[in-house]
């Protein structure tokens, strides 16, 4: 087994990437602001697996598949990756360094956006996105937080770390424990581990469209699971009813990418960016008139909450609610 990995400022790594200063950390590796002393010091982001991942046969090809992927693109929305001499004991992932804020910071700092520049960003993200889609990639963690506004008026996709080829079949992370995207902005047959193919990134940019106009992610709360468990269950309340000055069309286009079946979404990024592009032209079918309220959920958590309270066995609570849930789900489907 390869030795873990520690690092911390004043290091430097493959004798190459000195690390200045940690600039973020997600679920699997923590992000460096460092200099790459083989190319004039020009500056880097290097992703270093956090000790817990940074051995084994596992964690070494996502780290390889990331790069690989990474270094097959050539996009002006998505970040450009740095070939580096792969480590066993140092599978390190290097992007080219942004100066900037995340769109997730932007929307914390400053609250919605406007609508023509919301439309405006998700329709780089559907060019950026359709041209994945067109090599044969799917994102799969699309997300406020992996959107980079730069210093220089550019939008770059980022973090590729659960990215993955399309293919076919029922799930392509099941039996692995490391998260396969964010719950918040995760599709419904994602969540559920069945195929996702290219419709899940149409989801994604969907979320983040509605976070971008309404201030809030489409369903919200402290528990992954009941966020995972609301968007199966039902529809996100109608941007307009959180912000009255969307247009009907924006909100439109909105709510079907956030269609809980995959074939009543946008069939491609490409049609997708065309809506976003052109609102005057969207037919309003009155989606928002049709959405279903995420209460089943809630009825059949204080059930078991009562249930509890008057003593019947926690695994009997547990069974029925798996039972009652699939049975839904299955209903809907």
């Amino acid at each position: 087994m390869a030795p873990r990995l520690k690092a911390s400022p004043g290091q430097t790594l493959q004798s190459r990437f000195l690390l200045l200063e940690e600039i973020g950390q997600g679920g699997m590796g923590t992000v460096f602001k460092a200099q790459d002393l083989e190319d004039g010091g020009r500056l880097v982001a290097v992703k270093v697996p956090l000790p817990e991942y940074s051995s084994g046969v596992g964690s070494w090809s996502i780290s390889q598949r990331e790069v690989e992927i990474g270094l097959k693109l050539r996009h002006p929305g998505i970040v450009r990756f740095v070939p580096c001499s792969p480590k066993w004991h140092q599978n390190l992932v290097v992007n080219e360094y942004l100066a900037g804020m995340t769109l997730a910071e932007r929307i914390e700092n400053g609250g919605p956006l406007g609508e023509a520049e919301a439309l405006r960003i998700a329709s780089k993200l559907c060019d950026a996105v359709a041209y994945l889609h067109a090599e044969g990639i799917v994102h799969y963690d699309l997300k406020p937080g992996n959107v980079m506004f730069c210093e220089d008026g550019s939008l770059r996709v980022i973090d590729f770390g659960v990215a993955h080829p399309v293919v076919s079949g029922r799930g392509l992370f099941s039996g692995q424990s490391f998260p396969i995207a964010t719950a918040g902005y995760a599709a419904p047959e994602q969540i559920r581990r069945r195929r996702g193919q290219r419709s899940v990134d149409i989801y994604a940019i969907g979320a983040i469209l509605y976070e971008m106009l309404t201030g809030h992610p489409p369903f919200e709360g402290d528990d992954p699971s009941a966020i995972a468990s609301a968007r199966q269950l039902g529809d996100p309340m109608a941007p307009r009813a959180l912000n009255p000055a969307i247009s009907i069309e924006a909100e439109e286009i909105v709510l079907r990418a956030l269609r809980r079946d995959p074939s009543e979404r946008y069939p491609s990024a490409s049609v997708f960016k065309v809506a976003l592009d052109r609102p005057a032209d969207v037919r309003v079918s009155g989606l928002a008139s049709r959405l279903i309220e995420v209460t089943v959920y809630r009825k059949i958590r204080r059930w078991v909450s009562y249930v509890g309270v008057v003593g019947v066995a926690p695994l009997a609570s547990l069974v029925g609610l798996f039972a009652l849930l699939w049975w839904y789900l299955e209903r809907r489907h």
